[in-house]
């Protein structure tokens, strides 16, 4: 069996790395969002079950201030 072996050019090479780079660093960036957007929607979730609001204040990925506001209607 003849195989015929191609060298990859330099330009090659760093294409791959810079491909490679980017691929593993967008993984990161969806899986930071994604269990972001989880933490937020859970504890969301729960605050509509206790009958309160939440309100939210995100920087970035990360959760800043979190509360379950609840209204009263003898406040009203």
């Amino acid at each position: 069996m003849n195989i015929i072996k191609k060298k990859l050019s330099i330009w090659q090479k760093v294409f791959l790395l810079f491909a490679g780079v980017l691929l593993i660093s967008s993984t990161i960036f969806l899986a930071q969002s994604y269990f972001s957007y989880q933490q937020v929607k859970s504890a969301s979730d729960q605050c509509y079950d206790q009958g309160g609001f939440p309100k939210v204040v995100k920087s970035g990925f990360e959760l800043k201030v979190f509360e379950c506001n609840f209204h009263d209607k003898t406040d009203e």
